[in-house]
């Protein structure tokens, strides 16, 4: 599948040996120079004379030393991303439906979806392919920088995915109307308890993935690493709603205060950044390493969601040519509170920085996020319940 202006070439180009060595330089600075940011003399200019009119960073008459290094590295300043067919998307499903009409009159029709998508994809029209790639939700620039050395490690579970999926939908007509099985023979009662019909639609459904983001830790493509040992969700005992001022201890010792109404599930202690203590003691991101975690997870979603709609309608002959129908219809029947798992609204998935403290007593323990939010969802929800009623005249 298409994919567009994304990054072809940085430090993942680099050779591991070369890398190495710098990482080794960095921490012997004790994390005051990076050496990929190096400035050596620009072998794209001449040694002596007026220099060639290029842009950016190749216009001096030093440069960078990683940029020789890359694949292409008179475009390192152009500003330049790929275009190409490198993405990908799948969905695998299982579906069954069971259906019965009753005597009685009810209706039944019950529809099970079990579903998996994964995907990797960015174009103009994301939405127009009919998917969403499963480490962002917007523009190339949020997905981070993809695995440009193995192209597969970029399937991500997608932001559509959605593992369960069912839907009921029922139909009752009266039975006592004038033509139902048990038509009553009085008038006024069938003219009072016959002829309606009664609907509804129950949808219960999984919740979707969201996006896991750590800023400012060093990782080439953005990623973090998944701590052994540490479960994705917090105790159940700490699964309720904040009021901004309680501060928990999460199960690493690490202790968060989460916002006012907010809710916390999801554990920060199960993922880090990777840091380096260097010789003068001091603590820094690692400039040169890539994550282990995908940026999204079949365990981490938002909320699902348990919707029921209503519908109450019957038709009343006025004349033979004249017909009157009335209609109530009631979405969200039960008035259940029913949060918004949109990415954009679900459970919040950025880390914040990493953590360069090392003090285990206090919860701080180097690379783990510094944000108190990860893993909170907040308070938007879909409608409550709204009822309308309707008549019109047929003829």
């Amino acid at each position: 599948m298409t994919t567009r202006n994304l990054a072809f070439q940085d430090l993942q180009n680099v050779p591991a040996s070369t890398l190495g060595a710098w990482k080794t330089q960095y921490i012997n600075s004790n994390g005051a120079t990076n050496p990929a940011n190096v400035l050596i003399p620009n072998p794209y200019q001449p040694a002596t004379g007026a220099l060639l009119p290029f842009q950016g960073s190749l216009a001096g008459s030093t440069i960078q030393q990683e940029i020789p290094l890359l694949p292409y590295p008179l475009l390192y300043s152009s500003g330049a991303g790929l275009n190409g067919s490198t993405g990908f998307a799948s969905y695998n499903s299982f579906q069954t439906r069971l259906r019965h009409a009753f005597f009685s009159g009810l209706y039944l029709d019950v529809n099970y979806t079990w579903g998996k998508e994964l995907d990797f994809t960015t174009t103009g029209i994301e939405d127009g392919q009919g998917v969403n790639y499963g480490g962002a939700g917007g523009s190339p620039s949020s997905i981070g920088i993809p695995d440009l050395i193995n192209n597969r490690l970029n399937r991500n579970y997608g932001l559509d995915d959605m593992p369960h999926r069912v839907v009921a939908t029922l139909t009752y007509a009266s039975p006592f109307g004038a033509n139902g099985p048990f038509a009553l023979s009085n008038k006024w009662g069938r003219a009072a308890l016959g002829d309606w019909t009664v609907g509804s639609v129950i949808a219960v459904q999984s919740g979707i993935p969201f996006i896991i983001s750590m800023t400012n830790n060093g990782s080439i493509t953005g990623r973090v690493d998944r701590v052994p040992g540490q479960p994705m969700q917090v105790p159940q005992a700490l699964q309720h709603w904040y009021n901004g001022s309680t501060t928990v201890t999460l199960p690493c010792g690490k202790t968060v205060t989460p916002q006012k109404y907010t809710f916390l599930k999801y554990n920060s202690c199960a993922f880090t950044g990777e840091t380096l203590t260097t010789p003068n003691g001091s603590i820094v991101p690692n400039q040169y390493w890539n994550g282990n975690t995908a940026q999204t997870s079949g365990y981490l979603r938002g909320p699902g969601r348990t919707n029921v709609d209503f519908t109450l309608r019957r038709t009343f002959p006025v004349t033979e040519r004249f017909k009157l129908e009335v209609a109530a219809e009631a979405s969200n029947l039960l008035n259940h509170t029913e949060f918004n798992g949109a990415n954009s609204t679900a459970f919040v998935g950025s880390l914040g920085s990493p953590n360069l403290v090392n003090n285990p007593g206090s919860g701080l323990i180097p690379g783990l996020g510094t944000s108190s939010t990860f893993g909170t969802m907040g308070v938007g929800t879909f409608d409550p319940r709204q009822i309308t009623m309707h008549a019109r005249v047929v003829f």
